[in-house]
């Protein structure tokens, strides 16, 4: 919102309130709420020291630190955030009012580890900072901001009505298409002030889509990549075994020339390809299931080692150096045994 239009904190949230009940009145529309920064944005929360009343004072290097967000009172409800303990604040809980804050599980669970988080008072910034101190009046399930975040932050929910700010996202949930509102949405807001400027428009899903565009992308280089290593390694076991095999004609010419059954000759050379493929997968699957779990552990986002894919890997290449076996041996076993001892 233009700043010279709304210089003060009443004036913001006047408008907030409006396009909030204007849009939650609208035909199929469940909830509507604003926050400062949605799920999926690609952009991390504001990170924010905050002091616990009662706690010593800390060295501002010391000081603990979590993210903020600024959101209406039917956030939570929008995006259906569960509510852990206590209660979200409500449209009551606004300039006027006691100051109070909304915490999320993992926040709870690291500084009140003994579950006494209600009631206890905070303060952004440092303990000497001029904030205003915060009761802490409910607990709501963690939320993980963006794809790279491997685990969800400490964070701290500020009611808009205490706080606000002039750039916010707004979030409809609705019964039916989404897409729907987008024209209902534009014309609350400009109702409201023609002024104001809606930067984008789309459904939350598609913000998540946008959002792992990168994740994407790359997954799909390396099923590529992955695929044309496949199929070299393929290749490869096929020429070494065929190779190997058709080395041993005049074996098996000798033997076909002392009267050996063809059936004990095939299950000879077979045999010996499945045991050199048996040596290469004994060495190669140990090795790309730590390289799996290293980089699991590095790059966030990395899928666990699947059983599935390992076994079909696996039997993948007992067959194809069984056909690398069997193919050679074949042709071997239908040579004359003189030409076969003869062979170079």
């Amino acid at each position: 919102m233009p700043e010279k239009s709304y210089p003060d904190n009443a004036k913001i949230t006047a408008f907030y309130e409006r396009v909030l009940r204007d849009a939650s009145a609208l035909p199929g529309a469940t909830a509507a709420a604003l926050v400062s920064n949605s799920p999926a944005s690609n952009i991390d929360d504001e990170t924010t020291l905050f002091t616990i009343e009662g706690q010593p004072a800390l060295k501002a290097s010391e000081t603990s630190a979590a993210d903020l967000q600024i959101s209406s009172a039917d956030y939570c409800r929008a995006l259906r955030v569960p509510l852990v303990a206590g209660r979200v604040y409500s449209e009551a809980d606004n300039g006027d009012a006691a100051r109070v804050a909304v915490i999320s599980r993992s926040m709870a669970r690291r500084f009140w580890p003994g579950g006494d988080e209600l009631g206890q008072r905070i303060k952004l910034g440092a303990a000497d900072s001029a904030e205003v101190w915060m009761t802490v009046v409910g607990v709501v399930e963690d939320v993980r901001q963006n794809w790279w975040n491997p685990v969800s932050r400490p964070t701290i929910y500020e009611p808009l009505l205490q706080a606000p700010r002039r750039g916010m996202v707004f979030l409809l949930r609705a019964s039916s298409n989404p897409t729907s509102y987008a024209a209902s949405v534009r014309d609350i807001v400009q109702r409201s002030d023609a002024e104001a400027a809606i930067t984008d428009v789309n459904t939350l899903e598609i913000e998540i889509a946008d959002s792992i565009a990168i994740v994407r992308i790359m997954g799909t280089l390396m099923g590529v990549f992955g695929c044309v290593a496949l199929v070299l390694s393929s290749v490869g076991v096929y020429g070494v075994l065929a190779e190997s095999v058709a080395r041993q004609t005049p074996e098996i010419g000798i033997r076909m020339a002392l009267g050996a059954e063809p059936r004990e000759v095939m299950k000879l050379v077979l045999g010996q390809a499945l045991r050199l493929t048996g040596i290469g997968l004994a060495i190669g699957l140990p090795v790309a299931f730590a390289v799996n779990r290293a980089m699991a552990s590095l790059i966030f986002g990395v899928v666990s080692v699947s059983p599935a894919v390992l076994t079909g890997f696996t039997a993948l290449l007992a067959i194809v150096s069984l056909i690398a076996g069997y193919l050679p041996a074949r042709r071997a076993m239908r040579v004359d045994p003189m030409v076969a001892l003869r062979y170079e």
